[in-house]
């Protein structure tokens, strides 16, 4: 390099670590936060070095020179303060001229502030070591813009997506936005990223408090941890030893708390001033009406300065929404993985990120998933209970428990199984199919060894409490488990959850767990490699996120720290015993607006009966009572009958009658008569048994069979799935048979060399085509389209072969008849060269030695030449050049050991 470009080099660097982001002329942005840039233009089209920028405005001026000059020279002086003077009209800045000043030589850096009178110019200078932040420059212009200061984002260190999401909240920031949406794929790191967030705020904004609102508690004591091991900061230190973070514990804030992490009913109870105790418990969610702040919060408005709602597509809307703009001066990040449209409509439509789950497994972030359906007669169908059955009932109103004979034959449908009916026989059936199916049909390519005792690791969704109580229990006579490690239920009434999930995620003796929605969301349990859903979802974002608790990649030593038998995760199975795959999930809609009451059945019946009348809640009682009716059986009809004196019906039909007729005097309030109201729930106002009955009956039962019966339909990958998956492939690869240059070669079968780069060029293409085109995920859905037509790998080498692609693209164009990777017949063929080889060419001993030591890379990475050779080993490199006497004759050989060993070509 020159001079000059080596002293540019040096402060290029002085920049950027500074937080300035160096770039050219034509890469300006007016929103970037703190740019240098590079050969500024100037009146009568001179030039600066550097003209600094921050906002789009120009802050200063940096004159260049190369290391042996002296940047403090009069002369250099002078010209940069020319410059600060010449600054065209169309560049805006904060002053004119330029105010502040730098001269450099990639050793020795001075500044000037401009604004100051100069007597002796060299005199004015000033000797400085660190180039001055962003910050800094804002501090000394009085810029009152709060994110005016935030230096330019490294992207070292961050995946992509997070860099996108912190520079693209930032600017959303700087031009006025209140609120931003972050949507980022389960395990892209979007704790990171708030953490990453409030630093950078913190630090370079005057932002003094943070809240960071997690979904439960566990989540909680996670994110707390994260803060503690973030080290993104300026001097590489944590970010707990640089702000204060505190979980909150009790009823008071900590006063030099910087991030507070909290539930949002933890924060309503604050407010309330109620006190709060710290137990692994979740806090309850289940209110049923908005929430009322009180008269005198016990925090200010505006006591935080941001806020960041994780998992904010379930607590930013209905009746917690309150409790989020009481803080009304806060800006808001909502963090997700799956937003919905009342989210999108909270934040303003201001998404500043979205990566998507599909581009994660893309990228490599997150691994891919195949599905693996089980059928039972009495999942797709339901069922019958008998007359005399015996059956073991649980009153869900009142808890109790209590075993009987059944009355009366009746059927239960497939939705009701599970939640009204429990079937042991169709949970040990669906156990017992996957024990016999997870090595056999699963985790065989590589067979991996069908060792129980390190059983893959299981996640099992469940319905309710009884329902994971169940699965557990047949679950440990399926396993022959005696012990309480191998299966458990982590659940809000398992005890400690976070210990519980911290054990799943690295004990080896704890291999299935069962849960209902607890490790739903934001649970990482990276050697998490089955999923089963023993319950069915109809919600879209809740379905990613259980889906989601499986797509954690995991390094191949630490998965084998837990699951000995393993060989890598490439992939997680999803066993669908439900049918929870087959059918579209709705996105769930906020229906009731904020102020709307919504009102529980107990507090409907109890208002009902003080005379409390008005037509919707006569409209809400008709309706339950019909619904209660209809699924009543005969002794609860008459139980009813019994109590109230009147028929659930009846009452139901007089009112919706009276309403229609419009018969009713208007309902102003509980003081006047009402008379015509009260008449038609008089049988419910007069009798609390009866309404404790129709709070029992719409409670409903939970019935299980003792033992019920259940047969196996079918099991099996999904053939539909995998066609789809071959015939794009298919498509694919006719579509690119001249574009891309190894489909070229495959397609003309013209025995020309597939190197490893253009293997590699092909792989990436196919990912960006679609997820599923990796060669696994490929290879996989042709053994299940045509399991007749593949031969399964049996080591881990033949399943990870570059040159897998190369056989899947013969395959697709039907110029093999049998899918089968070059690794695993590498010695025949290699055999039948040196065969070949030695009936043409004389072939010695020393040339088939040092072909046999590279026919298993070839086999494996694609064609190679003595030059790819001698990068990776000088000596074995000029070996095959000595054993063939020159280059030419080594490479001819490499050339037709690929022929043999990959494309099968033997003449």
């Amino acid at each position: 390099m020159k001079p000059e470009e080596k002293a540019r080099v040096k402060i290029d660097q002085w920049l950027t670590d500074a937080g300035w982001k160096v770039i050219n002329r034509d890469e300006f942005e007016a929103d970037s936060s703190a740019v240098a840039v590079r050969e500024g233009l100037l009146k009568g089209n001179k030039e600066a070095d550097y003209f600094l920028f921050i906002n789009g405005k120009a802050v200063g001026i940096l004159e260049a020179k190369r290391e042996e000059k002296d940047p403090k020279k009069d002369i250099v002086c002078n010209q940069v303060e020319a410059y600060a003077r010449g600054v065209p009209s169309y560049y805006t800045a904060y002053q004119k001229p330029i105010p502040f000043l730098y001269t450099s030589n990639g050793k020795q850096h001075y500044f000037h502030d401009f604004r100051k009178k100069d007597s002796d110019k060299a005199s004015d200078y000033d000797e400085i070591w660190v180039m001055h932040k962003p910050k800094k420059l804002v501090e000394m212009l009085g810029i009152e813009d709060p994110f005016a200061g935030l230096p330019t984002l490294n992207p070292k260190g961050l995946r992509a997506c997070q860099y996108e999401a912190i520079t693209g909240l930032e600017k959303s920031f700087r031009s006025g936005q209140n609120r931003a949406l972050m949507v980022l794929a389960t395990g892209a790191g979007k704790t990171y990223t708030a953490c990453l967030a409030s630093y950078r705020m913190l630090a370079y904004t005057k932002m003094r408090r943070v809240l960071f609102l997690v979904d439960r508690n566990n989540l909680g004591k996670q994110a707390e941890g994260e803060f503690g091991t973030f080290r993104l900061t300026e001097n590489g230190d944590a970010f707990n030893t640089i702000y204060s973070v505190n979980r909150l514990k009790s009823a008071k804030v900590p006063s030099d708390s910087n991030v507070v992490i909290s539930t949002i009913q933890r924060l309503f109870s604050l407010l309330k001033g109620e006190d709060i105790t710290d137990t692994d418990d979740d806090d309850d969610d289940n209110t049923t009406s908005e929430v009322v702040l009180p008269d005198n919060p016990n925090l200010p408005h505006d006591f935080f300065d941001l806020i960041i709602i994780d998992e904010c597509h379930r607590s930013i809307y209905g009746n917690w929404r309150k409790v989020l703009e009481y803080f009304d001066t806060a800006k808001l990040i909502g963090l997700t993985a799956t937003p919905i449209p009342e989210t999108m409509a909270f934040f303003n439509n201001n998404r500043v990120v979205n990566y998507t789950l599909e581009q994660s497994i893309i990228d490599g972030v997150n691994v891919d998933h195949r599905v693996y359906r089980i059928k039972t007669k009495a999942t797709e169908e339901g069922g019958a209970i008998r007359e005399g059955d015996k059956l073991r009932r649980i009153t869900c109103y009142t808890g109790k428990v209590e075993q009987i004979l059944n009355k009366e034959t009746k059927n239960y449908s497939k939705t009701e199984l599970n939640r009204s009916v429990i079937n042991p026989a169709q949970i040990k059936l669906i156990l017992q199919t996957y024990k016999e199916v997870v090595y056999r049909d699963m985790f065989n390519d590589p067979q991996r060894e069908p060792n129980f005792d390190y059983l893959p690791k299981t996640l099992i969704f469940a319905l309710n409490e009884a329902h994971a109580t169940n699965i557990v229990n047949i679950a440990k006579e399926v396993f022959e488990r005696n012990d309480d490690r191998y299966v458990q239920k982590i659940t809000y009434s398992a005890g400690d959850s976070n210990e519980l999930i911290r054990q799943f995620r690295n004990d080896k003796d704890f291999r299935i767990a069962v849960t209902c929605t607890l490790v739903a969301t934001g649970t990482d349990v990276k050697p998490l490699e089955v999923v089963m859903f023993m319950r069915d979802v109809e919600s879209a974002p809740l379905y990613t996120q259980m889906k989601g608790r499986g797509v954690r990649t995991i390094g191949d030593e630490q998965l084998r720290n837990v699951t000995p038998n393993a060989f890598s995760k490439d992939c997680f199975f999803l066993v669908d015993a439900v049918g929870v795959t087959e059918h579209e999930h709705t996105i769930p809609t906020q229906v009731d607006g904020p102020d709307t009451e919504v009102i529980t059945l107990e507090t409907l019946l109890e208002r009902i009966s003080h005379g409390f009348l008005p037509d919707n809640y006569l409209k809400r009682l008709a309706a339950t009572l019909s619904r209660i009716h209809n699924k009543a059986n005969k002794q609860q009809r008459e139980e009813f009958f019994s109590l109230a004196h009147d028929m659930m019906n009846e009452i139901a039909s007089r009112i919706y009658d009276a309403l229609e007729k419009q018969q009713l005097p208007e309902f102003i309030d509980t003081n006047h008569p009402n008379n015509e109201r009260k008449g038609l729930v008089v049988a419910l106002a007069n009798h609390a048994d009866a309404r404790r009955y129709i709070l029992i009956l719409a409670k409903g039962f939970v019935e299980t069979l003792m033992p019920g019966e259940d047969t196996l339909i079918s099991q099996g990958f999904s053939i539909e799935e995998a066609k789809s998956t071959t015939d794009a492939f298919e498509d694919f690869c006719r579509t690119h048979c001249d574009s891309i240059e190894a489909l070229r070669i495959i397609y003309n079968n013209s025995g020309e060399a597939i190197t490893y780069s253009m293997l590699k060029d092909l792989e990436n293409k196919l990912k960006m085509a679609n997820n599923r085109f990796t060669s696994k995920q490929l290879w996989n859905s042709y053994s299940i389209v045509v399991p007749d037509h593949v031969r399964r790998s049996t080591k881990k080498e033949e399943a990870d072969a570059l040159t897998n692609i190369i056989q899947l693209g013969r395959f697709a164009y039907q110029q093999v008849e049998k899918l089968e990777s070059a690794v695993s017949s590498v010695g025949r063929y290699f055999n039948l060269w040196v065969g070949h080889y030695q009936r043409n060419y004389n072939l010695t001993d020393r040339q088939r030695d040092i072909m046999a030591l590279i026919a298993n890379y070839i086999a494996c990475n694609g064609a190679c030449t003595v030059k790819e050779v001698r990068e990776d080993d000088q000596d074995r490199g000029i070996q095959l050049i000595k054993a063939f006497g020159n280059m030419a004759k080594a490479n001819e050989a490499l050339q037709s050991v690929f022929n043999f060993v990959v494309c099968r070509k033997t003449a």
